[in-house]
């Protein structure tokens, strides 16, 4: 195992977890939109200390071993593509984000590649540069979707949990992935629609009652992927809503600063999805269309 991890596209969680890496002795190296030449800083706000951690530049021919991909979905093969010839057949590359859709055009391009798949509950947020709030505990699930990866899924579990972060490995990540997706798609869009934090959703009759649709629409079309019953996940929403009541969402982030959204990963991979299984989801579509319409 290598002592050495790359993390690429260093936002809140990418932060958070470079600093735990860093701090269970790891060496670790920040890769962000242009190359560093300078020693970086992050300041890690979590309830029981405040700590400082510095990471040295890295230079653009270091081989990178191990790599978690922390960039928005739509960005991942422009931001692999600046570290492309770093990359070798055994690199470990660990994609954390939201929406789905990216690994599969990363297997397909890089058919040889170690492809792991994590999730993670993990409360944070970057309130300025530099700084990042650890704002609640949560779980770290990494896997693989075949038999091939699961020793590249073991190896990074065994790695992570040196950190003092909590990380299990899932054989059957999947519905894990699907679960997300879903809650993304029952809370991102009409944060953006109404401009408006998380809970503040379910304070607006019209956005419950979207809500609801969208989370119909999303448990057929989850079921049928998953070959399972699926129920219960308005619900859920709406609680992952409550306890996430002050948050600004990122598609929202993204329309407020018109620039470009997860949409076609989040709402856009499940009317795809959808469509392959042959169910209509109109309500989804017309949130698809509507997010696309305002940047």
């Amino acid at each position: 195992m290598s002592n050495t991890w790359h993390i690429l596209g260093p936002g809140a969680i990418g932060s958070l977890f470079a600093c735990h890496l860093q701090q269970a002795g790891f060496q670790v190296y920040l890769i962000g939109r242009k190359p560093e030449t300078r020693e970086q800083h992050i300041e890690l706000r979590e309830p029981a200390a405040i700590r400082h951690f510095s990471f040295p530049p890295t230079t653009p021919e270091q081989p990178v071993k191990q790599l978690l991909i922390t960039v928005k979905a739509h960005q991942t093969a422009a931001a692999l593509q600046t570290i492309q010839h770093r990359l070798s057949s055994d690199t470990i590359m660990v994609l954390m984000q939201n929406g789905m859709g990216a690994w599969q055009a990363l297997q397909a391009e890089q058919p040889d590649s170690h492809i792991v798949l994590a999730t993670t509950t993990e409360g944070a947020n970057r309130p300025a540069p530099g700084v990042v709030v650890h704002a609640g505990q949560g779980d770290t699930f990494v896997g693989s979707l075949g038999p091939e990866g699961q020793q590249a899924a073991a190896t990074v579990r065994q790695a992570w949990s040196a950190t003092q972060l909590s990380v299990n490995e899932d054989p059957h990540i999947l519905p894990r992935l699907w679960q997300k997706l879903a809650i993304n798609c029952a809370i991102n869009p009409l944060t953006a629609l109404y401009d408006c934090p998380n809970g503040a959703l379910l304070d607006n009759p019209a956005a419950l009652e979207q809500m609801q649709q969208v989370c119909d629409e999303v448990e057929q079309v989850m079921g049928l992927a998953l070959d399972q019953q699926t129920s219960g996940l308005f619900e859920l929403a709406k609680t992952i809503a409550a306890k996430t009541a002050n948050n600004i969402s990122s598609m929202l982030q993204d329309v407020r600063k018109q620039q470009p959204t997860e949409i076609d990963h989040i709402t856009g991979y499940l009317l795809s999805e959808a469509q392959r299984q042959g169910v209509e989801c109109p309500r989804n579509e017309w949130l698809f269309k509507q997010v696309k319409s305002m940047y």
